[in-house]
């Protein structure tokens, strides 16, 4: 799955081939094919890899956290690995697909879910504490908003490869989303 997400990445899903990933991976073709039977299935696979990896970093850092903000200040630091690691390359990759394919759009919004649902429980864990939100403000807009900022973010970041603008542009979502949350 590794060489998979790898290749992906760099190649994308237009340019990938079971050869290219059999390769990375040091296995033959054949074994990519008895496991998986399709490219497409191969494929898929990776994607909910990536997606595991990533839920798994950011679980991590929310429970090792002694406070929500702390979970907070914890993913955003797992988004910024993210970000240096290039998977939103890959997640991009398949949202285009998404226009065109069922199963990928499919995966793009069980991924959103699975975001959604995280951070939806890092602000209720903050209430639940005894936080309190903006006024005007519900778990599901703070979530919401969160969710569309950081995706540009990375976004812009796949695109221009602007590590400096991405660095700013986290920060003050950060900052915005720590200020919804009544912490300032």
């Amino acid at each position: 799955m590794r060489a998979a997400w790898a290749a992906l990445v760099r190649d994308g899903y237009e340019k990938i081939t079971t050869r290219r990933i059999a390769e990375i991976a040091g296995v033959n073709v054949a074994t990519l094919h008895y496991y998986f039977g399709t490219k497409e299935s191969l494929l898929g696979e990776a994607t909910r890899f990536a997606l595991k990896d990533t839920e798994k970093r950011w679980r991590s850092a929310m429970e090792e956290a002694e406070t929500a903000i702390g979970a907070l200040n914890g993913i955003f630091a797992e988004i910024w690995t993210g970000v240096q690691e290039q998977p939103g390359a890959l997640r991009y990759d398949l949202v285009v697909r998404g226009f065109r394919d069922e199963t990928a759009r499919q995966d793009v919004l069980a991924i959103y879910s699975s975001y959604r649902l995280l951070v939806e429980g890092l602000i209720e864990r903050h209430l639940l504490e005894g936080g309190t939100l903006a006024p005007g403000m519900t778990v599901a807009s703070i979530t919401h908003y969160m969710l569309c900022a950081i995706d540009g973010v990375l976004l812009q970041h796949v695109l221009t490869g602007d590590s400096a603008a991405a660095t700013t542009a986290l920060a003050m979502i950060q900052n915005h989303a720590l200020s919804l949350l009544n912490t300032e």
